[in-house]
């Protein structure tokens, strides 16, 4: 049985970063089955020059509790990159006070591609989270700090209800509205 995720429609958003200067308009859906199998599909509209991007992934996420909080294993397509790349990646979540609203997470991951002439794509973090409910009436927070160890660097986000700001503190950024 498939089902979309969660009882929400399509997430739609737009979307500015500093790097190409370009607003673009976004849309994602998720479609889950009772295996905890994941298709998710995305894509992007260049509202400057109306390029289009797109993106497919599906994977199997596994919840082993005794050793890690969820492993996702699957394969992804991007029409940027125009080759199938299948990976794997983990996470662990350790709360670190009593209502769970501060978090710290480490996460890693390993993607590498089907045409077999580049190098695999290796992702690791480090996230401090904090969650606040009803920050001023109606609109919650939250705040994230990670230390990226393929970057070496730190990076940053705030986000409230529909607004979310990320950061790597030195050169980029980027601000996404959510529809």
């Amino acid at each position: 049985r498939v089902r979309r995720s969660h009882a929400a429609t399509m997430e739609t958003s737009l979307r500015f970063d500093s790097g190409n200067k370009h607003l673009k308009l976004f849309a994602k859906e998720k479609f889950c089955n009772d295996d905890n199998y994941v298709l998710t599909v995305s894509g992007s509209l260049d509202t400057r020059d109306g390029r289009v991007e797109s993106r497919a992934y599906v994977r199997k996420k596994f919840f082993p509790s005794s050793v890690l909080s969820r492993v996702d294993m699957g394969l992804s397509y991007a029409t940027t990159q125009d080759d199938v790349k299948y990976g794997v990646a983990g996470k662990k979540t350790f709360e670190l006070d009593h209502d769970g609203l501060l978090t710290l997470d480490v996460k890693g991951g390993c993607m590498v591609g089907s045409k077999g002439f580049s190098r695999p794509d290796v992702a690791g973090s480090v996230e401090l989270t904090k969650k606040i409910f009803n920050f001023v009436e109606d609109q919650d927070l939250k705040l994230r700090l990670g230390y990226d160890l393929c970057e070496r660097g730190f990076y940053g986000q705030i986000r409230e209800n529909n607004w979310t700001f990320n950061t790597n503190f030195r050169d980029k950024w980027d601000v996404k509205y959510d529809l």
